[in-house]
């Protein structure tokens, strides 16, 4: 089985428990343009919830192909996907901490039968994850939802200093995405 469908199994098994404990969740990470199209090889998938990570941890507990753990150092929660080889890991972010404060309707976009994080919310959070770590792996992945997806993006979600700063960095790749969402914007 390729990778990226056993990526997608994972995030398929996940949202069923989240949804089945009635937590509000969307994917985010590299797997979105994975999801819209992109033909990049990616491990990275994480997936923003709402209440925290103890629902997260309960809706799990029942679970035999899919653990939780802790990182003591950081902090952080990680689900651990063990039926492929390797097994595959989803980070859990919390709602507001990364991304939106509220996964809704309009903040997420069902892709593949999964919540992700809709086209502004995945441009906003990779912003915020290139501003702060400087990744060449974000930065792709801006570059690619930008050029491909400009007449999604709602300028009112995206921090426009820094994208100006972005743009300037990669002027070739995504100077004209960007200039036709400022125009529609009437900017």
């Amino acid at each position: 089985m390729p990778r990226a469908q056993q990526m997608f199994e994972a995030a398929s098994i996940l949202s069923a428990f989240l949804s089945e404990a009635g937590i509000p969740h969307a994917f985010y990470g590299g797997i979105t343009c994975v999801a819209l199209g992109s033909q990049q090889e990616t491990e990275e998938i994480f997936c923003i919830v709402e209440g925290g990570f103890k629902g997260v941890r309960n809706a799990l507990q029942n679970c035999e192909i899919m653990t939780c753990s802790t990182s003591s150092w950081s902090g952080r929660l990680y689900t651990t996907y063990h039926d492929p080889i390797p097994p595959i890991e989803i980070e859990i972010l919390k709602a507001g901490e990364t991304g939106p404060k509220r996964i809704n309707g309009s903040t997420v976009m069902m892709l593949n039968r999964l919540p992700f994080l809709s086209i502004s919310e995945f441009l906003r959070a990779k912003m915020n994850s290139w501003l702060a770590h400087g990744s060449e792996g974000d930065a792709a992945d801006i570059i690619y939802v930008l050029s491909q997806y400009a007449p999604a993006v709602d300028i009112n979600r995206i921090p426009e200093p820094e994208m100006d700063r972005f743009v300037k960095l990669y002027p070739g790749e995504v100077r004209q995405a960007w200039a036709t969402v400022r125009s529609r914007y009437g900017l």
